[in-house]
């Protein structure tokens, strides 16, 4: 299997603990790289720009200091768009924050369920989806 940099931006801890685990169990060969915040994915894109090597970013939307939306609309305010996905995994159903990730240039937004076998699944589809079907 090619080995694949996915980015997780996520500010809980355990969630984030969460996803690092069940992303290395769905592909061994994922290197995640954890980034607390938007504010902190912000600084890795400008110090990595361009950024290289990068296979997806798996990013929750409601985070202290720079949000989600605040990091699509930063990148956006540039004129700038990720070299690879931006997945929005966020637990919101909420379909104005929904509609608004997408206006933002969100690939994709995925309910991040609460029940283990459901939050497998979730992050099943989002690694066969992006990692191995879709082509760029």
């Amino acid at each position: 299997m090619t080995p694949h940099r996915v980015l997780l931006i996520e500010d809980d801890p355990l969630e984030a603990a969460l996803a690092k685990r069940t992303l290395r169990q769905i592909d061994k060969s994922i290197d995640v790289v954890f980034l607390r915040d938007g504010a902190h994915f912000l600084q890795f894109y400008q110090k990595n720009h361009p950024v290289k090597g990068i296979s997806l970013a798996i990013m929750d939307l409601h985070m202290p200091r720079v949000d989600g939306f605040g990091v699509l609309q930063k990148l956006q305010d540039a004129g700038q768009r990720a070299p690879f996905p931006i997945v929005m995994f966020s637990s919101s159903e909420d379909q104005e924050e929904i509609d608004q990730a997408y206006s933002l240039g969100a690939s994709a937004f995925v309910r991040k369920p609460t029940a283990p076998k459901a939050y497998r699944a979730a992050m099943e589809h989002i690694v066969n989806f992006w990692l191995t079907t879709n082509r760029r």
